[in-house]
């Protein structure tokens, strides 16, 4: 799906298209960790998918989990889902990164 799925196209950030078959961990508030698809992201947030459905809503806070094995370390933010959008086949959820962002160098691995 190439088109962006945020609603007013209003970003504070620029978001960097991910290579495909990039996976994080969300954990949601049910305290259930789901891996999803790192779809793109940015120093302030990013846009996952899960095929079939993901049991979100907007507003929910989520733990955004990756783990870095250049740095034998794990990445860990807390999250606000700002939108959700449930395609029937996959759901999309874009993610706002809450008191934290990614550094230049965590983005670029992301890319390479």
């Amino acid at each position: 799906m190439s088109q962006d799925l945020h609603p007013e196209g209003k970003r504070r950030a620029q978001r960097l298209h991910v290579p495909v078959g990039v996976s994080v961990s969300l954990t949601l508030t049910n305290k259930h960790a789901v891996f999803v698809n790192l779809r793109d992201v940015s120093e302030s947030g990013a846009c996952v998918v899960r095929q079939g459905s993901l049991d979100i809503q907007e507003d929910d806070i989520v733990v955004f989990e990756v783990l870095d094995y250049d740095a034998a370390s794990k990445i860990s933010l807390r999250c606000k889902a700002c939108w959700v959008r449930d395609t029937g086949f996959n759901t999309y959820v874009g993610l706002s990164f809450l008191k934290s962002t990614l550094s230049q160098d965590t983005l670029t691995r992301f890319l390479s």
